[in-house]
């Protein structure tokens, strides 16, 4: 099948035969005189125009390169079938693990070509949706029947910083997907632990899965401590292997941008090593691990620390006491803590809001006050309602369901093996959210932000528990001390994640402030002392600075660590991609099967046309002919002779 009009050119034909046949044949030739040719002139000037046509190589080139010109331009096509619907909606992931870049293997150059091959593949006069989905989705291109305009857009298509999250794509394909029944969703994508939702779409998903190798290590952890009343900074460190076999690397220490230590890694595959550096001077403000090297992600093969202050945060533990919760609080550089009873609560505050030394932090051990106090504050076994919720009982046995593997507050904490005996039944107030839950649904540790204050609560008794005998214990209250109680300079945490946004208090006279993240900045307007600073698309440190016209201009009133760590994205082994294609709840044989689509090949014939037309310059161009000759060694002919 043809266009037809572009046939019309095939009237070129006729032309060129007629151009021979009107020309005059004249020949060179080398001559003493030309006075015996007159005669020969003035038979010339008496020729007719029209002559016999003789064969012409020249012509036969000339006529094939016209027809298939012709042919080409007239898009000879033939009908086949698509798997795709009349309506398509192509996600394509841009999260941190399609920038896998490894001898041999450019994955996002992959999914790039996958894409476009999705575009080839549209049914006649089928439309197409183009998504770039990192942590959340893009609208690229909308409902377009203009292939080149997805082209553009898939060209354009790079791997970002970002989370693999694919609820925000699968949102949008189902509502297009309800809109019109005849669609078909296609993802692309190395399947590489992406988030998906709980609900499917309602049209069929094909998955394009991209990528092979599995050649990465990355840091999966950094923190800085100060010990020994702040004199001593310690740094530990954790590096994967998610790889298929052992790795050797290079672990690098830079202190304010200098390097201060060095060290071979070993580690197995599928495991981690860690090392903890005390070379680092107490001094440093932001600290950099760095595995030196190549590897498939070089994204997760830095990471960065802001150092704690060296103040320590004056914390009162209210209750009768409890050994475990002393020593774990004890034993954080970070508190300097200090105990009293229920009774002498009240007191103590006031006291230490005279003395213009107030708590920081206030941990009440099966305690309630009638007033939270106007600090941090971590609940543990709360025996009453309070700012955290409401108490509805107790609940004997509960089990810990399964944690979500990326919550922060549970870093290299594993709870798989603590029981406990009794648990508080508690409904959490507005603000806060689960970071353990029981089986039954029960809040079992929770935090949040409560009227301007940072929560931290244990909905158990320790010692009705065997946490206090696990390694997880001292951890978790690290972490949820470093939570209630953010160790970062200012404003800010001490560390958050690629994509994370934050809404902080400020000093209401601050109007304006410039965020920093490398060499690029940028400016934010503060609304009644609310900031709220969108997630950083980079790994880095991140400061924010006042702007202003009087003295505070360019003070730093914020610093945080940016980084990815997540096992996911750094586990880059293509994944199972049958979880993404079980979205769809359209059997087999629903819309998309069968769609016509047209395969064109008019590029063969323009490719001919453009090999005979160079043919015809080489051969028939006599410099060019001259030239080839000289360059392949032969003597050259004279003009008009004949070969000697």
């Amino acid at each position: 099948m043809i266009v037809p009009l572009a046939l019309i050119g095939l009237v070129s034909l006729p032309v060129i035969v007629a151009f021979y046949m009107l020309r005059l044949r004249r020949r060179d030739y080398p001559v003493g005189s030309t006075f015996l040719w007159q005669q020969l002139v003035r038979d010339v000037e008496a020729n007719a125009p029209w002559q016999r046509l003789r064969f012409s190589w020249l012509l036969l080139i000339q006529l094939l390169i016209a027809a298939l010109v012709v042919v080409a331009a007239a898009r000879p096509f033939v009908n086949t079938t698509s798997d795709l619907a009349a309506n398509v909606v192509l996600i394509v992931d841009t999260s941190a693990s399609m920038g896998t870049d490894a001898a041999g293997e450019d994955r996002m150059a992959e999914a790039r070509a996958a894409a476009a091959s999705v575009v080839d593949r549209l049914p006649d006069r089928g439309r197409i949706t183009v998504v770039a989905a990192a942590d959340t989705a893009e609208v690229l291109v909308s409902e377009t029947d203009d292939r080149e305009a997805a082209r553009h857009a898939i060209d354009g298509l790079a791997a970002t910083e970002r989370i693999g999250d694919l609820t925000d794509a699968f949102a949008l394909a189902s509502a297009l997907a309800t809109r019109d029944s005849d669609s078909t969703v296609v993802v692309v994508t190395d399947a590489a632990g992406d988030e998906l939702p709980a609900l499917g779409v309602s049209a069929p998903v094909v998955v394009e899965r991209v990528g092979e190798t599995n050649a990465n290590q990355a840091i999966a952890a950094l923190s800085a401590l100060r010990r020994s009343g702040g004199a001593q900074l310690d740094l530990f460190v954790a590096v994967t292997n998610p790889s298929s076999s052992d790795a050797t690397r290079r672990l690098e220490i830079y202190a304010d941008g200098a390097l201060v230590d060095a060290r071979e890694l070993t580690i197995a595959a599928g495991q981690r090593a860690e090392a903890l550096v005390t070379t680092v001077p107490a001094s440093a403000r932001t600290v950099e691990a760095r595995l030196a090297g190549s590897d498939a992600l070089s994204l997760d093969d830095s990471a960065f620390a802001v150092v704690p202050a060296a103040d320590a945060t004056r914390t009162l533990l209210v209750g009768e006491g409890s050994d475990y919760l002393e020593s774990a609080l004890a034993l954080l550089p970070r508190l300097e803590l200090y105990a009293v009873s229920e009774a002498g609560y009240a007191a103590a505050m006031e006291q230490a809001e005279e003395a213009g030394t107030p708590y920081g932090l206030v941990v009440f051990d099966g305690v309630v006050p009638a007033e939270p106090p106007h600090a941090a504050a971590l609940y543990i076994d709360p025996d009453a309602d309070g700012a955290f919720g409401t108490v509805n009982g107790r609940g004997d046995g509960p089990v810990i369901e399964r944690p979500d593997p990326d919550e922060a507050l549970l870093r290299f904490v594993d709870l798989g093996t603590v029981h406990i005996g009794r648990a508080r039944k508690v409904d959490l107030a507005d603000g806060l959210r689960p970071v353990v839950e029981s089986t039954r649904g029960d809040p079992l540790v929770a935090a949040g932000q409560v009227g301007g204050g940072r929560i931290g609560l244990i909905a158990f008794d320790l010692d009705e528990s065997d946490l206090p005998l696990q390694i997880a214990f001292p951890l978790l209250m690290s972490n949820l001390v470093d939570y209630v109680v953010p160790a970062g300079e200012g404003i800010l945490p001490s560390s958050m994640r690629l994509g994370e946004s934050i809404t902080v208090g400020v000093d209401p006279l601050i109007e304006r402030v410039s965020v920093a993240s490398g060499s690029e900045a940028s400016e934010f307007a503060v609304t009644d002392g609310r900031l709220t600073l969108p997630g950083a698309d980079r790994v880095g440190v991140r400061e924010v600075r006042v702007i202003s016209d009087d003295v505070t201009d360019g003070m730093v009133i914020g610093s945080t660590a940016v980084n990815l760590f997540s096992a996911d994205e750094s586990d880059v082994a293509p994944g199972d991609a049958t979880r993404i294609s079980d979205m769809g709840r359209v059997p087999a044989g629903g819309p998309g099967d069968g769609q016509p689509v047209r395969s064109e090949w008019w590029w063969p014939l323009a490719l001919a046309a453009l090999a005979l037309l160079a043919v015809e310059w080489i051969v028939f161009h006599r410099p060019t002919r001259r030239a080839v000759a000289r360059a392949f060694g032969r003597r050259p002919q004279p003009l008009g002779g004949s070969p000697q």
